[in-house]
């Protein structure tokens, strides 16, 4: 969709079309959409990561929690966003052997017991040994307030590669 689509769309079909780039947040949406018309693609991109940008710490964590567990066999066949789904099924994860599966829940088991939020990893373009090397190497963090700082960027991340996917030019 280009950005002349974009800010023809009705603010009913704009907020449907966007309400998850930020993982159920569609609150960013609602304040995104008051700032048509966007003057094109890297516009649009940057008033949504602004709008971001400028939420509390403990708004940013609520979206934190938004995000589902990778390699979640039941929230894969059932329960993801459409955008979630699409991207955990590209990096493999529907696709998981019940071992790996297993070790998905383990990670993210002892992921959320030690950072008390769930591994957030931009996996559009990743693998499962992608992921579960990421997994591992954050794991070994020993500072919250630091995987916290990583887990932002990585929504900021996440969220500029579904624009990017979602927006032509």
């Amino acid at each position: 969709m280009n950005i002349d689509d974009i800010n023809s769309l009705s603010v009913l079909i704009f907020i449907e079309t966007f309400k998850n780039i930020f993982e159920k947040t569609e609150s960013i949406t609602q304040e995104a959409e008051n700032l048509r018309p966007y003057r094109n693609k890297k516009h649009m991109i940057d008033i949504f990561l602004s709008i971001f940008d400028l939420l509390s710490l403990k708004k940013k964590l609520q979206i934190i929690n938004n995000h589902p567990d990778l390699g979640d066999k039941i929230k894969i066949n059932k329960g993801l966003t459409k955008l979630s789904q699409e991207e955990q099924s590209l990096a493999g994860l529907k696709d998981c052997t019940e071992e790996e599966f297993k070790l998905f829940n383990k990670l993210n088991f002892s992921f959320k017991s030690k950072f008390n939020i769930p591994f957030i990893y931009a996996i559009r373009g990743k693998n499962k040994n992608d992921i579960f090397n990421e997994f591992q190497s954050r794991l070994i963090n020993t500072d919250i307030d630091s995987e916290i700082d990583i887990s932002i960027e990585q929504v900021k991340r996440i969220a500029l590669l579904r624009m990017e996917e979602l927006i032509n030019g």
